[in-house]
């Protein structure tokens, strides 16, 4: 890490374990089937002297880091708890306008209320300053979202997160396929273009980003590593939630960066972590695609194998902005054909472009040149993935009014066969 964000970094990881107050385990996660007609949504409650409001970083089963940009001069605080009254209290570390504090020793599967303040005032508070804390490995049940190509200057990536916010359940969290912030991915955009836009949505659904193009177009490490908190070297890493495995890549312009030490990180976490129920991966390329971009041959043939020998189950990538999703791919080929949508132990990885969460292509549709099982062009949408045991569920939905565009399962069945 360089500059301002490797001292808040190291700052952050030397926050000391908190003693919680008045913990309880939550009583358990909805489960019900979408409902839109949901109430209208609250908004964080944020003071106007507040230059970011409060966004989730690296949320676990027992931690989480809130970060927040202010001028105020008072002591920086977060008070939290499992009710609305808080009970807990940590002090934040500043770099200038920065504030970065973690919670530790959080309860695995518990939702906690917080708020943020400098001294006594309050700077953002409200009922969308929440989170849910993994449940852990015996956690077979959770959701979450995917999109890529968001923080530009129009109001699309407002109306993806106002649908977001209306899924039932929630999503717990995210995964961002790339292209973060247009054009050229400074952190001086950061505000106009993705934190400001989406602050009722950041301040309760923890994000996990991967660097696509565009984000490359300004130096990562004094950019994009400035403005978000992850693990490893933040261009690679990886994390647990439930009985399921993640791992964001960077592609960087299609030819991968640091294509050596990255494929050999690739294939040491996937072999520490090939005994999870199911293993997730995003980043911004496509390999193998029919959308107006084109394949990426250094992608096909240094990811793809990889993800064959480990039996990846579900690619996202972004970069075309459109909806693709191929039939399961191995060695390069479709299989299973004849079990679209609803696959029982597919033989190969399924791949998903879901880059349209704020912007779309016009006039060059995608070819159905093969390996496409489905896709939906010039349409602003994100994609929902629901895990539930031995089942994996993904939906793709408009942004503008919430329709489903495309919906795919993947059944195992090792998995069924272990459920109670």
């Amino acid at each position: 890490m360089h500059g301002r964000h490797r001292a808040l970094g190291a700052l952050a990881v030397v926050t000391a374990t908190l003693l919680l107050v008045g913990t309880a385990a939550e009583a358990g996660k909805k489960k019900d089937k979408k409902d839109r007609d949901a109430a209208p949504r609250a908004r964080v409650e944020v003071s106007p002297g507040l230059l970011r409001a409060p966004y989730l970083q690296s949320l676990a089963s027992d931690s989480v880091l809130i970060a927040w940009d202010a001028p105020e001069q008072g002591e920086p605080a977060v008070d939290f708890g499992t009710t609305p009254d808080f009970g807990s209290t940590v002090a934040a570390l500043s770099d200038g306008a920065r504030r970065v504090a973690t919670l530790r020793g959080l309860t695995p599967g518990t939702t906690y209320f917080y708020r943020i303040r400098a001294d006594a005032r309050v700077l953002a508070e409200g009922p969308q300053c929440t989170f849910r804390t993994d449940g852990g490995p015996r956690d077979r049940s959770f959701s979450f979202f995917v999109t890529g190509d968001i923080g530009s200057e129009g109001g699309e990536l407002v109306m993806t997160a106002g649908s977001v916010l209306r899924a039932q359940p929630k999503p717990e969290f995210a995964i961002l396929t790339g292209d973060i912030v247009y054009k050229r991915g400074r952190s001086s955009d950061y505000d106009p273009h993705l934190m400001h836009p989406w602050k009722d949505l950041l301040s309760q659904v923890c994000v996990w980003p991967a660097l696509g193009n565009h984000d490359w177009k300004s130096d990562p490490e004094s950019n994009f590593r400035r403005e978000w908190y992850l693990p490893n070297n933040e261009h690679w890493y990886s994390f647990d939630w439930g009985s399921a495995h993640f791992i964001a890549l960077d592609t960087r312009d299609g030819e991968i960066y640091d294509p050596e030490a990255q494929v050999r990180w690739l294939e040491q976490d996937l072999e520490a972590h090939k005994n999870a129920d199911w293993l997730f991966v995003w980043y911004h390329h496509p390999g193998i695609t029919c959308t107006y971009k084109g394949n990426e041959q250094s992608v096909i043939d240094r990811f793809l194998p990889v993800f064959d020998r480990y039996q990846v189950d579900v690619v996202f990538n972004g970069h075309a902005h459109t909806y693709e999703r191929l039939y399961p791919i191995r060695d390069g080929k479709a299989v299973d054909v004849d079990q679209d949508p609803h696959y029982t132990d597919p033989s190969g990885t399924i791949y998903v472009v879901s880059g349209a969460g704020s912007k779309l292509k016009k006039g060059k549709p995608t070819r159905n040149c093969g390996p496409t099982a489905f896709f939906k062009d010039e349409t602003i949408l994100w994609t929902e993935v629901q895990v539930d045991g031995p089942r994996c569920t993904i939906r793709s939905r408009t942004s503008a009014d919430d329709a489903l565009v495309d919906e795919v399962t993947i059944t195992k069945s090792r998995l069924a066969a272990q459920a109670p």
